[in-house]
């Protein structure tokens, strides 16, 4: 049984390093191709993902990188939804594609957050 659970949770740590790194290349494509003036913050974003892919890989403090990344996701989302609604920019196959792998990075943020939690001991 618990040979299982690190198998798991190898796999969802391995398979969020990918998401990361292929929302980090997304968006330093996007930046390159299509943000225009917004480039810079494009470049930004898919630098923090591919440094977050870095210390998810490494393992270096667990608990709280995986939930800065969710929160970073969701926070990312967030805020393209909002502004496509209001502007329209980003409604594009790249940005949908971006928001697509960003959606399943978060909730495999989720899933690997919860399952790597301290158990609590009474």
């Amino acid at each position: 049984m618990a040979r299982r659970l690190i198998e798991i949770l190898k796999w969802l740590r391995w398979t969020g390093v990918a998401l990361l790194l292929v929302t980090g290349i997304i968006d330093l494509y996007y930046g390159n191709s299509y943000a225009g003036f917004y480039e810079n913050l494009w470049y930004v974003m898919g630098g923090i993902y591919i440094f977050a892919a870095i210390v998810i890989a490494a393992n270096i403090e667990p608990h709280f990188s995986q939930l800065t990344v969710f929160a970073y996701a969701l926070f990312l989302w967030s805020l393209w939804a909002t502004t496509a609604l209001e502007t329209g920019a980003g409604l594009d196959a790249v940005a949908y594609a971006d928001k697509a792998v960003e959606a399943v990075l978060a909730i495999n943020m989720a899933l690997l957050f919860r399952s790597t939690r301290p158990s609590k001991i009474m």
